[in-house]
């Protein structure tokens, strides 16, 4: 564990000394998105509590909570009229490990407006960006899970379109005391992102074509602290903290709290401290397996921007 540990401390410590001025600087921004409504409904205070299929988008590690076989579909009516979705899945191949996969993407249409036709041109050109995974996750002791995750993003805009890999690393650490974990997480780090086609006119340069340039990836470290100081038949309460550190931005701190009625509803809640955009987050979810006889869960997650409008998001997810 300490060795593990050590790692990711020593591939994010470099991380540490980003400033304001990198806000920006990233590219690929669809990986920063967690299409987990149950993550985000904590605030993103998550990172060592996530179980099922989902535990794609905060900690692959968490794909070890897997029994059997698990689904998840994510819809997210995101900003400016976009509709985005997101299908994970995972497998357990008997004493081997749990495998998983993810389809994450949106597409939308836009017109062309020029600065004679400002009104739009009667054109129209497409917006799409997509996020194909794969992952697997094991114990390496009773106490200790690792998982990993390699993904391919592509966004296209217009003409111009970049494409590249990315990669996640996780760790989750049952510490054997009211149900308290400790986790941590690497996310979307690998090359820079290549662009693959188009140019600009470069007005200051005598309007001279230009290549786009490589764009670094939104690279993420989570640090997450969990506990369930109270358990009883009919309710059970848990507390999570998560520091989260990205290279293009300073860091955040979230802080968490799930109450679960009757193993039937959770009641969620979240602080996001240190944002300057986002606030705090609130969400529910249902376990179906009460009332439809099948192991299908609802999530609900509602998200308030300081700016921006609030992001709602809901998943249906099945084990079986």
């Amino acid at each position: 564990m300490k060795k593990i540990i050590l790692l990711l401390l020593i591939i994010a410590v470099p991380l540490a000394a980003q400033q304001f001025g990198q806000v920006g600087t990233s590219g690929a921004q669809l990986l920063k998105i967690n299409f987990d409504p149950r993550a985000s409904g904590l605030g993103n205070a998550a990172t060592s509590i996530v179980n099922n299929a989902a535990s794609v988008y905060t900690n692959v590690a968490g794909l070890e909570g897997v029994q059997k076989g698990d689904l998840a579909f994510t819809y997210v009516p995101w900003f400016a009229g976009i509709d985005m979705v997101s299908i994970a899945g995972a497998y357990r191949l008997e004493n081997i490990g749990v495998i998983g996969v993810q389809a994450t993407g949106f597409s939308t249409q836009e017109e062309i407006t020029t600065i004679e036709m400002e009104n739009g041109t009667g054109q129209t050109y497409s917006i799409q960006n997509t996020i194909l995974g794969v992952s697997f996750a094991r114990h390496i002791t009773e106490k200790l899970v690792i998982g990993a995750q390699a993904k391919y993003v592509r966004e296209s805009y217009f003409d111009h379109s970049t494409s590249g890999l990315a990669f996640d690393l996780g760790t989750n650490y049952d510490l054997g005391f009211l149900g308290a974990h400790l986790a941590m997480t690497l996310q979307n780090f690998g090359p820079d992102v290549e662009p693959l086609g188009g140019n600009y006119k470069d007005y200051s340069d005598n309007n001279v074509d230009k290549g786009f340039a490589r764009v670094p990836l939104p690279v993420t470290f989570r640090a997450s602290f969990s506990m369930q100081p109270i358990v009883s038949d009919a309710y059970s309460v848990r507390f999570i903290a998560d520091l989260i550190h990205p290279n293009d931005n300073i860091e955040h701190y979230c802080l968490g709290s799930e109450v679960l009625l009757y193993d039937f509803l959770a009641v969620r809640g979240g602080l996001k401290l240190n944002y300057d955009n986002e606030s705090f987050a609130a969400g529910v979810g249902i376990k179906g397996d009460k009332f439809l006889g099948q192991d299908v869960r609802f999530d609900y997650s509602f998200e308030k921007f300081k700016v921006l409008p609030s992001v709602q998001k809901l998943s249906i997810g099945i084990a079986f």
